[in-house]
């Protein structure tokens, strides 16, 4: 006989019935119902552990008080959040967490989003038994490392940290050291902190024990504005808050996507925030002609550069003229750059200019980020991926401990062959195996692209499931792929599977970048966007500074002083990644909105509307469009942009 399991359990929180899934915790389903009940231990993305007891509850039938965030819905349960008996065990557990606080909350860089402040004036009692002046204090200011500071007079014992560094990282760099009352949040063998992912202490932590040492005494967070934005600094995505105060930068605080990055950012990432601010930002536009150099209206600017695209094209054709994009710059930017340059100037040279980028296909980004926890094996080929994306490693880490997925790190390099590779992971996948197909998700960096594709027809051929994900550099180097702007490509992958590779397979076919041909002496003419934000090594730029002043002209939009803007003969400020609204593409082909965190340091119109201006000046009939008009009519040409819209993924078909 089968026993039918129902799908869902009906429960009643103070008083209001709610249906939800067999093996749902009480404080889920109390959040279902919409009735909130206060924690501290209990964490979303953690193991349930009910050392605080903030959270008890009282479940009709049962004898106790129970913990919501430890304790199993079962059928037609009846559950009080707010009896009599819970209101007194809630005020004894806060009296006896602010019995040795610190009355510091004035200097606490957590006051004003602390949960230990919002339940005591929610949940609290009036009044405290214990005298003010009888508190113990303990260490303060205790320096973890370069970026985490320990108050341990106010940390409430709730064992987020260590169980972070337990289940989240695996790396068990915290500890609760002595015993009893005298138990304290240390370090391993008081060493310093090193793991790659420590700024994320401070946001798991419901006190101020944790805080930044960065963001230490710097902001309240009622002074703070904030917006929704993507990590720059790699093309994993993060999704992130971007706090910023007085016109700069002041944190990025993790914006939770379980899609992405499962609320967790990598310390290089999170600690970039400041260094977008100050710096040789460019002011006004000017033209340079020989020695000289003169302050020019933007307007003024714009005609300039017009009359000389128009005199080399004449004089020597459009594809004199190259068009240099960023990897940082927006998909709508993209998209009317390589516009302006394949349909208004007529050339094809409209690129990023980064060998490494050569070879992009659409099934580059096949393999979703949450979908390698629904794999049964990952192959990782080289270190590159997870040095350039770190949070990818927590993604590994958690698909390896919750869902039992083998995770395998590939070594690769030294002149080895695909083939190599390919045996390699084939004799890894049917040891331990029963012969049934596998699903295998492949991920490398794109440099090693092709190998991957050559694995992934492997495993196909041999009946297994296989999906591949290319580390592309640039946070908006997958948007940068897929409209087109690498290998002389077409939007969309528009021709065939791969730009400069008509087969779709193996390597790419060898192809010079816009970088490639300045350095050959190959453009008379050339429009930069965003220079100081592509990866050129430093010989590179080196040997590229004297060949950029020999071109006929140099148009170059950009916001801080750099190489293109030291040589060009016309510069028009540009705007910095946090000044800009639009979309851009992470690795796995999510397209993602970013909004301005900060006013346009000067009064040059943004990037899409210079783009258009130029345009007009140059024949076109481009009525003016903002970043979501452009956004559309992006859509409309290329449907895997369409379909994913905003937060969604590309899904290209084959």
């Amino acid at each position: 006989m089968i026993t039918q399991v129902s799908e869902t359990v009906s429960v009643t929180v103070d008083g209001r019935a709610v249906q939800v899934r067999p093996g749902t915790l009480v404080l889920d389903a109390a959040t279902e119902a919409g009735v909130h009940i206060p924690i501290y231990c209990a964490h979303s993305k953690m193991d349930p552990v009910a050392v605080c007891r903030m959270c008890l509850v009282e479940i009709e039938k049962l004898p106790k008080l129970m913990p919501a965030c430890a304790t199993v819905v079962t059928p037609d349960m009846v559950i009080h959040t707010a009896s009599e008996k819970v209101v007194k065990v809630r005020e004894g557990v806060l009296e006896f967490l602010l019995e040795n606080h610190p009355l510091d909350c004035p200097v606490c860089d957590r006051g004003g989003e602390c949960d230990l402040q919002d339940f005591a004036f929610r949940y609290g009692p009036t009044t405290s038994r214990f005298p003010i002046v009888d508190k113990v204090h303990s260490d303060k200011a205790v320096k973890l490392s370069e970026l985490i500071e320990l108050d341990r007079e106010r940390c409430i014992l709730c064992w987020r940290c260590v169980r972070y560094y337990d289940e989240i990282t695996g790396e068990q760099e915290l500890v609760l050291d002595r015993r009893g009352v005298d138990t304290v949040i240390a370090t391993f063998a008081n060493r310093e902190l090193t793991s790659a992912f420590q700024g994320n202490l401070p946001e798991v932590c419901p006190v101020g024990a944790l805080t930044h040492r960065q963001y230490r005494f710097k902001a309240r967070p009622w002074d703070l504005q904030r917006s929704s934005g993507v990590c720059p600094e790699c093309s994993y995505g993060c999704n992130i808050h971007v706090d910023t105060r007085n016109f700069e930068v002041v944190r990025f605080a993790s914006r939770d996507n379980p899609s992405v990055d499962d609320m967790w950012l990598c310390d290089r990432g999170r600690y970039s925030a400041t260094s977008w601010n100050g710096g040789a930002r460019i002011s006004s536009s000017h033209i340079r002609k020989g020695g000289s150099v003169a302050v020019v209206p933007c307007s003024e600017a714009l005609e300039q550069a017009a009359a000389a695209i128009a005199r080399v094209t004449a004089k020597h054709g459009a594809d004199a003229i190259g068009v240099l994009v960023s990897p940082r710059l927006t998909n709508e930017e993209l998209w009317l750059a390589q516009l302006l340059g394949r349909e208004v100037i007529g050339t094809q040279h409209v690129d990023v200019g980064a060998a490494f980028a050569s070879g992009a296909q659409p099934g580059d980004s096949g393999l979703a980020l949450e979908d390698i926890e629904a794999c049964s094996d990952v192959v990782v080929v080289g270190t590159e991926p997870e040095a350039y994306s770190p949070v990818l490693t927590l993604r590994l880490f958690k698909a390896a401990r919750k869902h039992g997925v083998r995770v395998r790190r590939v070594a690769w390099g030294n002149g080895e062959s695909a083939g190599v590779l390919t045996r390699e992971v084939l004799a890894g996948l049917a040891d331990g195996r029963d012969g049934s197909p596998v699903r295998v998700g492949v991920v490398a960096a794109e440099s090693d692209a092709g190998a991957a594709r050559d694995l992934r027809d492997a495993l196909l051929a041999k009946g297994h499931s296989a999906s591949i994900l290319s580390v592309v550099h640039g946070v908006n180097g997958r948007g940068a792929r897929d409209l087109g702007l690498v290998d002389g490509g077409a939007p969309g992958y528009a021709g065939g599977q791969g730009h400069g590779n008509p087969g779709g397979t193996g390597s790419p076919v060898s192809r010079m970048t816009l970088v490639d041909q300045v350095l050959a002496g190959g453009l008379k003419g050339l429009l930069v966007l965003d220079g100081a934000g592509l990866p050129l090594a430093a010989d590179v730029t080196a040997a590229l500074a004297p060949r950029l002043r020999k071109l006929d002209f140099m148009l170059a939009i950009e916001s801080v002083s750099g190489i293109f803007s030291d040589s060009a003969s016309i510069l028009i400020p540009g705007h910095a990644y946090f000044e800009k609204g639009g979309t851009v593409t992470s690795s796995e082909g999510r397209v993602q909105r970013i909004r301005p965190a900060l006013p346009s340091s000067g009064d040059t119109p943004r990037e899409l509307l210079l783009l258009q201006k130029l345009a007009t000046l140059l024949g076109a009939t481009w009525e003016q469009m903002d970043e979501i008009a452009v956004f559309r009519r992006l859509a409309d040409r290329i449907p895997a942009y369409a379909a994913a819209g905003y937060g969604g993924r590309t899904r290209w078909m084959s």
